[in-house]
């Protein structure tokens, strides 16, 4: 055991004391991080959508910028609540027209509120508004500074509007162009989009509310379908409302006819009763998945470190001079030893780093946090991550390091590694399955096959799964690296020191099944002649 705790130490040293390690370690946190972030700057980096409407029915579009209208203005409304409750330098740097609209809408009802959003939306596109009589503080707000806030709202830049105020207005994304009088209307739309000035176009036919005919959107940007839905969407709700009108139907009666039967989810305690699903309790749910993908990650890329360095020390004929002091037992379980702290201190570093972006990504967005962190520092997810990381990470070192040891070149490992990983592989896979019922028949089987195992119980935590499976799925994998480990020996002790061809398919099984030769006698003399 001394020699190996020698050998575990070096092999230790050496992976941690390279630069290339800590590089990785922080390597992985940071393409994390560019994977959130870039598609943000990207998304908040690209330009308006520019796009013209011709309209043929001779109302749709109207009505579908007062929609627009009315959308920009209860997110006005909503932010100018927040700032006046929360931040009153940023409520004052709001400019006047916008809060006294915030004023005016704070002072009445949640009814009376969107009364007042739909007044100014219909007067300033020429619509009939439908103000109720008794609604006399809404007309004389719509006549006095209806004009006004419409006006701002038209000619706002809406990036600095969401720079200053945090306030995103529908022309921060899409931004409707003139279509002008020219002789041939389409014509000319054809080669503004030719020519990038337009994005796209959109004709609307002669009565949509009859049939779509005639409708078409024109573009030469095929994959980037966001313009085309979010106009469809506006309009879609215009349609629907002029058709109900047409047949007849209240407005009341069509919500009342579309809504949905909502079933609340609830769940049992542990103390046998029934209480809300928060959002806790969903995010307890995929916890362990996260955990499991390290897990995979963790095992994955510290058996390559181990096969790596193997390889580069078998190919330097290092491992002569090693086994002439330790054995190639006591040389194998060093090693597995050794690159198993480094990847202990890659998979805290990245655990821990889970745990803070769980606490500080959702406050920086402002999320509810309350209780999520307590649920990812679960000591059960973390013990459970720790002990199956670790019986996981020797089952599968001690398997490809015995393998890995028949190959001289990095290229031959990689041939006989691969099909060691399907395992790994049939274990991610199985996941979202595993996810959706922990303590299926499916998620109890593959519990017990020991290289899935590890993955599994990981991903069941959640469950959780009964003590006594935690139990035995942990015996099975103790008595499983220990088979692993003894057949694992016998081949690295021929890798190390065996010459020649490498062994086939047939030559590992028969290495496997073949007994270790005793140890020589050290007191055997030979008898003399």
């Amino acid at each position: 055991m001394k020699k190996m705790a020698l050998v575990a130490r070096e092999e230790f040293r050496q992976t941690v004391g390279t630069k290339a390690f800590w590089i990785g370690l922080a390597a992985f946190p940071i393409i994390i991080a560019l994977g959130i972030a870039v598609p943000l700057l990207l998304e908040s980096a690209k330009e308006a959508r520019r796009f013209a409407v011709v309209d043929h029915s001779g109302f749709l579009l109207r009505q579908v910028e007062q929609s627009v209208y009315g959308e920009d203005l209860r997110k006005i409304a909503e932010r100018g609540r927040e700032l006046r409750h929360d931040d009153a330098e940023g409520y004052n740097a709001l400019p006047p027209d916008v809060r006294r609209f915030v004023a005016a809408w704070m002072g009445l009802e949640d009814a009376a509120r969107e009364e007042l959003v739909e007044a100014l939306s219909s007067n300033a596109f020429g619509l009939a508004g439908d103000v109720a009589e008794e609604s006399i503080e809404i007309r004389e707000f719509v006549e006095a500074g209806g004009a006004a806030l419409h006006h701002w709202w038209a000619t706002a830049d809406p990036h600095q509007v969401d720079e200053r105020h945090d306030i995103e207005l529908t022309r921060r994304h899409y931004v409707r162009e003139p279509v002008g009088i020219v002789a041939d209307t389409l014509a000319a739309l054809n080669e503004r989009v030719n020519s990038g000035h337009l994005f796209a176009y959109i004709v609307i036919g002669p009565d949509p509310v009859a049939s779509d005919e005639d409708c078409r959107y024109v573009s030469n940007n095929l994959t980037d379908r966001g313009l085309r839905q979010w106009f469809s969407h506006r309009a879609d709700g215009v349609i629907r409302e002029q058709r109900m009108q047409q047949e007849g139907i209240a407005a009341k009666t069509a919500d009342w006819i579309q809504a949905s039967l909502t079933f609340e989810a609830r769940k049992i305690d542990d103390s046998g009763d029934v209480e809300e699903v928060e959002a806790r309790h969903m995010f307890r749910q995929f916890v362990p998945l996260v955990f499991t993908y390290l897990l995979w990650i963790a095992v994955f890329t510290s058996s390559q470190m181990l096969i790596t360095s193997t390889i580069e020390e078998k190919s330097a004929r290092i491992m002569e001079i090693l086994v002439s002091s330790v054995s190639p037992e006591e040389l194998m379980g060093g090693k597995i030893a050794g690159v198993a702290g480094a990847g202990l201190i890659v998979v805290s570093s990245w655990a821990g780093l889970f745990l803070a972006a769980i606490l500080i990504i959702p406050r920086l967005i402002g999320a509810d946090v309350e209780g999520l962190g307590g649920v990812a520092a679960d000591p059960v997810f973390l013990a459970t991550f720790v002990v199956y990381f670790l019986l996981g990470y020797l089952l599968y070192a001690s398997m490809l390091v015995g393998l890995g040891s028949l190959c001289g070149t990095l290229k031959e490992a990689q041939n006989v590694m691969w099909p060691a990983m399907i395992p790994l592989f049939t274990a991610i896979f199985s996941m979202k399955h595993i996810v959706e019922d922990p303590n299926g028949l499916l998620a109890r089987v593959l519990s017990f096959v020991p290289p899935f195992t590890p993955f599994i119980m990981m991903n069941r935590a959640a469950g959780p799964p009964a003590w006594w499976e935690i139990l035995l799925t942990c015996l099975l994998l103790i008595g499983s690296i220990w088979l692993t480990i003894k057949g694992a020996s016998r081949l690295f002790r021929v890798g190390v020191l065996g010459v020649g061809a490498r062994p086939g398919l047939g030559d590992i099984v028969r290495i496997l099944l073949t007994p270790p030769m005793p140890p020589a006698d050290p007191d055997y003399k030979p008898r003399s002649s």
